[in-house]
């Protein structure tokens, strides 16, 4: 479900009403947080995350007439999951790749060239060659966050999902994990209820946009 005009208020009013939006877009960014690793963090964005971004982003740069704001909405949309009509969807997350010394974080940026083709997300649906129990999906990055040198330290990435991958992701009896195959940072996490659940949601939601 896209984030409208409708639901953006005027800064004055968002001056007002900030604090407790703020909590809100905290619990749902919370909620929806994978630490993958010891330096990669997935936000995983919906409706609410995106739309607390653009009304920051209104407030920071004074933001008050309908074409600018309809800019920030078209831009900060393209992170909301998506789902289609043949039952597949996919996941949207901001990639953040954390070290607190600069100078580890730059040779790190440097060592992760490749990221792109070793982010996963596994699904335990059944489906596959015989004896295989998961489905991998190679998540998608934008081409303009690396290059051959380096990576960018905050990516955007999408996460493709069958129909059959989007149904079992909400059977808790059935395995889900992120994965990260680059040999400068091997790491996989099974997704805990609580995010499996969240995402569900969003997921869901895609299939009732307006």
């Amino acid at each position: 479900m896209t984030v409208t005009p409708s639901d953006i208020i005027s800064n004055a009013d968002f001056l007002r009403a900030r604090p407790r939006l703020e909590r809100e877009a905290m619990q749902n960014a919370t909620a929806r947080r994978a630490r993958l690793g010891a330096h990669l963090t997935l936000l995983f964005e919906n409706h609410a995350t995106v739309r607390w971004q653009v009304q920051e982003m209104c407030r920071v740069e004074n933001i008050v007439g309908a074409a600018a704001i309809q800019h920030e909405l078209d831009t900060y949309n393209a992170l909301l999951p998506t789902g289609a009509a043949d039952g597949s969807a996919e996941l949207s997350a901001t990639l953040l790749i954390e070290y607190t010394n600069e100078v580890e974080r730059d040779l790190a940026l440097r060592a992760l060239v490749g990221l792109h083709e070793h982010l996963y997300i596994d699904v335990e649906t059944g489906e596959g060659p015989p004896g295989a129990t998961l489905t991998r999906a190679l998540a998608r990055f934008d081409g303009e966050q690396f290059n051959g040198e380096r990576v960018s330290a905050v990516q955007f990435v999408r996460f493709p999902l069958s129909a059959a991958m989007r149904c079992a992701f909400g059977d808790l009896s059935r395995h889900v994990s992120l994965s990260c195959t680059h040999s400068a940072h091997p790491a996989t996490l099974e997704l805990k209820p609580a995010l499996r659940g969240a995402l569900v949601e969003d997921l869901a939601a895609t299939f009732f946009s307006a």
